[in-house]
């Protein structure tokens, strides 16, 4: 087959190198024949992709073969010099990028280039690289994406962007710098004046993000204005409370390699690699460092083959209920994650619904979200958010108030080392989330939603736990309006298993009970296979003595046992496999146990 992508009523041929893809996006019927390609559209496919296409696509359509039509970015008229400087790049390729989406041509990146700060997207635009070809980004972007549509903020029309083509597009944040220390000597409303260490010239640190590690004052703030001979920074936004003199401040960047948010509709990205946006380099920490982030507003969507490595998050997608000011939909709707790959992310996957005033509904117009295929290698540690308390580890893949998710052909694994040796929990601020934590990763799942499915996910490596049903605090979820898990309705996860050490429970919920999921809001079932030879905590925690409205099924694959039932029925029947023994024990009969 051949890779089809639809702009209006135009039908265009865009790769004939991706086999089995067909994109297809409009709603009509196959009604008549006008425009160029009325006659000859079935030569491009074969018969059912042709009629896949026109039933979709409706009369008139016309088909483009984008690939005769290139332009590269060295050439005259941009001038981008791979020897260049980031600033005199960016304005070379930028340049060529818009100039290809308005004449429909393909953008060629066949070489490495330093860029100083965001590119930004338009419609329509096919932008191609080469396996050994990189953007290389040397400055802070101003939208929290080096490669994004966002122009400005979400408030601007021009966000609104659809048909776009990424393929092989390989981005690396290795050149922004480190975040800084400074301390605050003074303060007012909206700005800081810094000690004596801070610059001396003016306007440098314009455009880095601001931490304050006492967390008194949290989220996100960018510094609009600096004079050096006072070292004064002036603020995107007022202090929550004034810092006060003697303040440690994190200064640096904010950046995703890929981010795209508030109206994007039809993007395709196919190959690729984003890496070194590690979260430990994020400001403040927690956000941003994303490989590939398909943030509130986007839809129709599907990354296909991509490789995130040294991320904070490999891959992230986030749905909401709402609309941005400029009238884009907040939501995260028929995305599709196919054959990606994850290496040292501190998540693989992270699936958001994060709103601090509602818990997941379930509606299928703010989320709904589909993941096929993902391996990874060394992921599940995120220890640097800046929190007041609740200080928690995290999971390989983590859920925070998501819902609508459908995951599938999880494989991967991490060395014994991981993370505990290397790259070990911060002794920096007590304030990080994994200050004071040691061992291994939190769990494989992580968190908590609605209509939720998983089917197939095998790790090898070890854990604390396989599943914790919590908030995700270390990725910037503190759970909706209570601060406690709730509607976590209609769970399916299946084919689960793990081989290694587990440390603590299968499933695990919050020790702390004003921050549980409620026994009658977990419901569903889970199959989970284990070495029961390697946990050295019960099969269910003792914290889910009541919870009877979700069945477990719980194999051992070490000895032949398998438990079913719920986690109440479990715990009470004495919660390890030798309580069990051989064979199949189904505790939801009358009887206390059947072996089959």
């Amino acid at each position: 087959m051949i890779l089809l992508v639809i702009s209006g009523s135009t039908l265009r041929l865009v790769s004939d190198q991706v086999p089995g893809v067909v994109i297809v996006a409009a709603e009509a019927a196959p009604s008549g024949t006008e425009g160029t390609a009325s006659a000859a559209a079935p030569s491009i496919a074969d018969a059912d992709t042709a009629r896949e296409a026109w039933h979709y696509l409706g009369a008139g359509a016309a088909v483009e073969n984008r690939l005769a039509n290139t332009i590269d970015v060295r050439a005259p008229a941009y001038g981008a010099i791979e020897s260049g400087t980031g600033a005199a790049n960016h304005t070379a390729i930028q340049r060529a990028m818009d100039d290809g989406a308005a004449a429909l041509s393909v953008v060629d990146v066949t070489k490495t280039f330093n860029v100083s700060s965001d590119l930004i997207t338009s419609s329509n635009l096919y932008l191609r690289g080469r396996s050994w070809a990189w953007l290389k980004q040397q400055g802070s972007s101003f939208t929290g994406g080096f490669l994004t549509n966002l122009r400005g903020s979400s408030a601007d029309a021009a966000t609104i962007q659809s048909d776009i083509v990424l393929e092989n597009v390989n981005i690396d944040g290795a050149g922004t710098t480190e975040p800084v220390e400074l301390e605050v000597a003074s303060s007012t409303a909206g700005a800081v004046a810094f000690t004596s260490a801070a610059s001396a010239v003016d306007d440098f640190y314009i455009g880095l993000a601001v931490a304050d590690t006492t967390v008194a004052n949290t989220g996100l703030r960018i510094i609009k204005d600096y004079i050096g001979s006072t070292r004064t920074a002036t603020m995107s936004s007022t202090w929550s409370a004034n810092p006060s003199a003697g303040t440690k401040m994190l200064v640096g960047y904010n950046d995703n390699a890929a981010s795209f948010a508030a109206g994007l509709d039809g993007l395709i990205s196919i190959g690729g690699i984003s890496k070194n946006y590690p979260a430990s380099k994020q400001i403040p920490p927690g956000l941003g460092g994303k490989g590939f982030s398909l943030e509130q507003g986007v839809a129709n969507s599907k990354i296909i083959g991509r490789h995130a490595e040294n991320c904070g998050t490999g891959f992230f997608v986030q749905g909401v209920d709402g609309s941005f000011a400029n009238g884009a939909a907040k939501m995260a709707v028929a995305i599709d994650l196919i054959d990606n790959s994850v290496k040292n992310c501190g998540s693989a996957l992270t699936i958001a619904g994060i709103n601090k005033s509602a818990d997941p509904d379930g509606d299928a117009n703010d989320s709904m979200i589909t993941v096929a295929g993902l391996t990874y290698e060394n992921s599940g540690h995120n220890p640097y958010r800046l929190v007041s308390s609740d200080q928690q580890k995290s999971g390989i893949i983590n859920f925070l108030e998501a819902q609508n998710v459908s995951v599938s052909n999880v494989h991967g694994r991490n060395d014994s080392g991981y993370p505990n040796r290397s790259p070990g929990y911060p002794g920096d601020y007590a304030t990080r989330v994994g200050y004071g934590l040691s061992g291994n990763i939190g769990a494989m799942v992580w968190g908590w939603g609605r209509n939720l499915k998983i089917d197939g996910f095998v790790h090898r490596g070890n854990v604390d736990n396989v599943i914790v049903v919590r908030r995700g605090r270390a990725l910037g979820d503190d759970a909706g309006p209570t601060g406690a898990p709730r509607n976590c309705f209609n769970w399916d996860f299946r084919d689960i298993e793990h081989d290694g050490v587990i440390n603590e429970y299968v499933i695990r919920i919050d020790p702390k009970p004003a921050l549980r999921v409620a026994a009658s809001e977990l419901t569903g079932k889970i199959e989970v296979a284990i070495n029961g030879s390697f946990l050295k905590g019960g099969l269910i925690d003792p914290n889910m003595s009541a919870f009877s409205a979700i069945t477990m099924t719980i194999r051992n694959l070490s000895g032949g046992a398998t438990v079913i039932g719920t986690p109440a029925q479990i715990y009470a029947a004495g919660n390890t496999f030798a309580a069990f023994g051989a064979g199949v024990t189904d505790l939801r009969t009358n009887s206390p146990k059947i072996r089959q």
